[in-house]
C-alpha cells in the first residue's frame, strides 16, 4: 500500500505541480547519484559519461511517463527500486554503445599520444647531440641553421653557395657520422 505522501506526490505530478517535482528531485537526487556512481565502474565508460548525464536521461524518461501508469501499490521503497533498476538499464545501454564504438580494443587500452614518450625523446636528443658533436664546424653550422627552421635557400644566402650543394654536404656528413657510430655499436 502506498504511503500517503507518495500518493499525494503522484497526484500532484498528474496535476502538473512543478513544486512537487522539484521537491521529489531534491529528495531523490543524492540516492540516484550514489546508485549511478556505483554502476559506473568501467573506466572507459566513466571517461565518456558523467553521473549527471545518466541522471538527466533517467529523470527525463521518468517524468515524461504519465504518473497514471504507476501501480496503485507503489511505495517509496518500490519507487527507489524502480529507479535503481532504471539506472542499471541506462548504464548497461551506454556501456554497450561505448564498447560498440571501441570495437575489439582491450579493456586497459588507452589512446597513445603521437609524441614519443619522455625516455624516447631524451634518447633521440642525446643521439642528435652525439651526431652534432662529431660533425665538423661547417656541417654543424648547416645543421644549426636548418634546426632554426630556415629553408635551404635561406641557408645558402647566409653561408654562401648553392642550396642543393649545401644540403648534400650536410647529408654526406651526417651519413659519415652514422656509419662511424654503426661501426662502433
Amino acid at each position: 500500500m502506498p504511503t500517503p505522501e507518495l500518493q499525494e506526490f503522484l497526484a500532484k505530478i498528474q496535476g502538473g505541480d512543478e513544486g512537487s517535482v522539484e521537491a521529489m528531485l531534491q529528495e531523490l537526487d543524492p540516492f540516484l547519484r550514489r546508485v549511478i556512481r556505483l554502476r559506473l565502474l568501467d573506466g572507459r565508460l566513466r571517461r565518456a559519461v558523467d553521473t549527471t548525464d545518466i541522471l538527466q536521461s533517467l529523470l527525463k524518461d521518468f517524468l515524461r511517463q504519465p504518473a497514471a501508469g504507476e501501480p496503485a501499490e507503489t511505495s517509496s521503497a518500490q519507487l527507489c527500486a524502480y529507479l535503481a533498476a532504471a539506472v542499471r538499464h541506462k548504464v548497461q545501454t551506454r556501456l554497450r554503445k561505448e564498447r560498440r564504438h571501441a570495437g575489439s580494443l582491450p579493456e586497459e587500452w588507452e589512446p597513445a599520444s603521437p609524441e614519443p614518450d619522455v625516455g624516447k625523446r631524451v634518447e633521440n636528443q642525446d643521439f642528435a647531440e652525439s651526431i652534432r658533436g662529431r660533425l665538423d664546424e661547417s656541417a654543424r653550422l648547416l645543421l644549426d641553421l636548418k634546426a632554426q627552421g630556415l629553408t635551404w635557400q635561406e641557408v645558402a644566402a647566409k653561408v654562401g653557395g648553392r642550396a642543393d650543394a649545401l644540403r648534400m654536404r650536410l647529408n654526406r656528413a651526417v651519413a659519415a657520422v652514422l656509419t662511424e657510430l654503426g661501426d662502433k655499436g
